[in-house]
C-alpha cells in the first residue's frame, strides 16, 4: 500500500498539542511528499537509508544549491540521433522488460554524461531529473500509454520542473545517509515515522529499486533490493511475527511528540487497532503519558483509510 503523508492533516493534529519548531524524519518513503512541509518555517531534518535516495533529498530538499544552469542544460541535455552499441549498456538486461532501446540508449548516456558536470550539486540535480523520467516511463508502460515527448524533451521538463519546485525554500533542512544503527535521535519537538510493512511490494518500490541500481551503474536489481530489505529490517512492521519497536523508541527519544503514520486497504481498522496500536502504546508508555488515534476515510468500501497516531 502507497502512503499517502497528508501534511498539512498531521501539522493540525500537532498544533492542537504543541506549537511545532522543528520536525524529524528518521526515514522517508519519498522526497516528494516533503514538499509542502519543506516550505514551512520550522527546521526539518531527513534521513536516508541507501545513498541514492539521500541523492535525491539533496536534490530536491535542499534549495541552496539552486536550479540546474542554462550552460550545464545545452551542454549535457543532448538529442542521440543514433543508436549506441547495446554490447556497452550495462542496463541491457533491462530492454523491453523495464524500458525499451532508446530509453535505454538515454538512461545510459545520461549517467556517464553527469559525471563531466563540475559541480556535484549540479550533478545530483541532473541525476535526480532521471528518477522522475524513469517514473513516467514505468507508469506509461504499466498504463500501457505511448510517451509522447522525446527523452531529451522529457529532460528539460524535469530540469524545470526541479526550478520551480525549489524556487522559495528557504526552510533549514538537514539531509542524511544513515542505517539506523549509526542513526541517533535528533532534538526535535516533532519525529515522524511513515510505517512500512513487510508484504509491501509495489510500483514506488520497484521505482527504488530500479533507480538505485541505476545509481551504481549496474542492472542487478536484486542486489539494490536486498540491500534495501536489509537496511529496514528492523523497521518495518509485520503482521506474521512479533515486532520490536526499539528502534521506534530509540529514534524519538529527544521528541516532544511522535506521529506514526501510515495507509491501509482491506483490513479494517479494528485490526490495526489491535495489532498495531496497542503494542505500540506499550512501547511508549514509559515515555509518553497521552497518545491518540486518528483516521481519515479514503474508501470505506475497500477498508481503505489513512491512519495517525500520536504520542505526546
Amino acid at each position: 500500500m502507497t502512503l499517502r503523508l497528508q501534511s498539512s492533516w498531521l501539522l493540525e493534529a500537532v498544533s492542537e498539542v504543541a506549537p511545532v519548531g522543528s520536525v524529524f524524519f528518521p526515514l522517508i518513503h519519498r522526497y516528494s511528499a516533503l514538499n509542502w512541509l519543506s516550505r514551512r518555517e520550522f527546521s526539518l531534518s531527513v534521513n536516508a537509508v541507501i545513498a541514492s535516495q539521500a541523492m535525491l533529498l539533496r536534490a530536491w530538499l535542499d534549495g541552496k544549491n539552486g536550479a540546474f544552469s542554462d550552460k550545464n542544460l545545452q551542454k549535457f541535455n543532448q538529442q542521440i540521433r543514433n543508436p549506441l552499441d547495446l554490447s556497452m549498456n550495462p542496463f541491457r538486461a533491462w530492454k523491453d522488460r523495464w524500458f525499451d532501446r532508446q530509453q535505454l540508449d538515454y538512461l545510459f548516456y545520461w549517467r556517464e554524461a553527469a559525471f563531466e558536470i563540475e559541480e556535484e550539486s549540479q550533478r545530483e540535480i541532473f541525476w535526480s531529473a532521471v528518477y522522475q523520467i524513469m517514473s513516467c516511463w514505468l507508469g506509461n508502460r504499466v498504463s500501457e500509454i505511448q510517451t509522447v515527448c522525446q527523452p531529451d524533451e522529457l529532460m528539460g521538463l524535469m530540469l524545470n520542473r526541479h526550478g520551480e519546485f525549489i524556487r522559495g525554500r528557504e526552510a533549514k533542512t538537514e539531509i542524511t545517509n544513515c542505517n539506523f544503527d549509526e542513526l541517533a535521535a535528533k532534538k526535535a519537538c516533532l519525529t515522524v515515522f511513515p510505517l512500512i510493512f513487510s508484504d509491501e511490494e509495489n510500483a514506488e518500490t520497484t521505482l527504488q529499486v530500479l533507480f538505485d541500481a541505476w545509481h551504481k551503474g549496474c542492472d542487478d536489481l536484486e542486489q539494490s533490493r536486498r540491500e534495501l530489505r536489509v537496511q529496514l529490517r528492523k523497521y518495518q512492521i509485520s503482521f506474521e511475527r512479533p515486532n520490536d519497536y526499539y528502534i521506534f523508541t530509540k529514534l524519538s527519544a529527544n521528541s516532544q511528540i511522535t506521529a506514526l503514520v501510515w495507509s491501509g486497504v482491506d483490513l479494517p481498522p479494528t485490526l490495526y487497532e489491535q495489532e498495531l496500536v496497542r503494542p505500540l502504546q506499550k512501547a511508549f508508555e514509559t515515555r509518553y503519558s497521552n497518545s491518540r488515534l486518528l483516521m481519515k476515510a479514503v474508501d470505506r468500501s475497500s477498508d481503505s483509510y489513512d491512519y495517525l497516531l500520536l504520542f505526546y
